[in-house]
C-alpha cells in the first residue's frame, strides 16, 4: 500500500515504451495502463505494455486501469501485465471485488468514483461500503456529453473530491482534467493523497510531452508541500 500512502502522481495512458521511459525521467511514481476500454481503442497493445511494466524499476510501479467486471478477467489481465495494482473503472459488483480480494489478498484494488451532478450522497455510501474491501480510492470525471468517465478532459466539482476525502478512511486520489495549470489549486482545494492525469499533458499528437510534464510535477509536489495532505 505505500504507493498509496504518499504524495503519488500517476500518469495514465502510456501508449508506448519511449513514452514510459520519458515519464520515468521525469519522476512519476505510476504509470497508468488503461485497457479493455468501452470507449474508443486501446492506447496500447496488452503484450507491449506487460514488456513497459516488467521493465520498471521501484519505486515506479504500473497500475492495470480496466473496464472488467469479473474477478476472474481482471485477474488474469493483471498476471498478464505482471502488475500488482489494478485500477477498477468499471461496473463492477461488490461480489466480483470479494471474488478478487479473496483470489489475490495482495492485490492492491483502486476503486473509481465516477463524479457526476448530485451524486456525492451516492459516493459517499459506495465509500462506507467498499472501504472494508478495497485499497484506495479515485474520484474522475463523467461527461454526459460522450458518456465518458475517465480521459474527458473535464474537471468536476472539486467540493464533492474534498468531501469524499474527508470522509473515506482511505487513500483518495483526484483525477479528471488535471493540468499543470491547475494541479496546484486542486491538491490546495482537495487534499488528495495523490493525483492522475491523462490528457493534460499531451501534445495536439496525443503523445506525453516533456515539458508539460515536468510542469504538472513541479506543481503538484510544490502544492502537496503546501498542502495538508499527509
Amino acid at each position: 500500500m505505500s504507493a498509496f500512502q504518499k504524495r503519488t502522481i500517476q500518469v495514465a495512458g502510456i501508449i508506448d515504451e519511449d513514452e514510459a521511459r520519458l515519464l520515468v525521467e521525469c519522476g512519476v511514481d505510476l504509470l497508468g495502463f488503461p485497457l479493455d476500454p468501452v470507449h474508443g481503442e486501446e492506447e496500447i497493445a496488452g503484450e507491449m505494455a506487460g514488456r513497459v511494466v516488467r521493465g520498471l524499476r521501484p519505486p515506479v510501479q504500473g497500475v492495470l486501469i480496466t473496464y472488467l467486471s469479473l474477478a476472474g478477467a481482471i485477474l488474469s489481465r493483471c498476471q498478464d501485465l505482471g502488475v500488482s495494482i489494478v485500477q477498477l473503472h468499471g461496473s463492477v459488483p461488490l461480489e466480483e471485488i470479494l471474488r478478487l480480494r479473496s483470489a489475490a489478498p495482495d492485490l492492491v484494488i483502486v476503486r473509481t468514483l465516477v463524479v457526476r451532478g448530485g451524486n456525492l450522497s451516492q459516493l459517499v455510501d459506495e465509500v462506507d461500503r467498499l472501504s472494508p474491501h478495497v485499497d484506495a480510492f479515485l474520484t474522475d470525471t463523467f461527461d454526459p456529453g460522450t458518456g465518458r468517465w475517465g480521459a474527458t478532459g473535464k474537471t468536476h466539482d472539486w467540493s464533492v473530491s474534498r468531501r469524499l476525502v474527508e470522509h473515506s478512511t482511505r487513500p483518495v486520489t483526484l483525477a479528471g482534467g488535471l493540468t499543470p495549470e491547475n494541479v496546484r489549486q486542486a491538491i490546495l482545494d482537495v487534499g488528495p493523497a495523490g493525483v492522475d492525469v491523462h490528457t493534460g499533458v499531451e501534445d495536439s499528437r496525443g503523445r506525453k510531452d516533456r515539458r508539460l510534464v515536468e510542469s504538472f510535477i513541479g506543481e503538484a509536489r510544490h502544492a502537496f508541500a503546501l498542502s495538508r495532505t499527509p
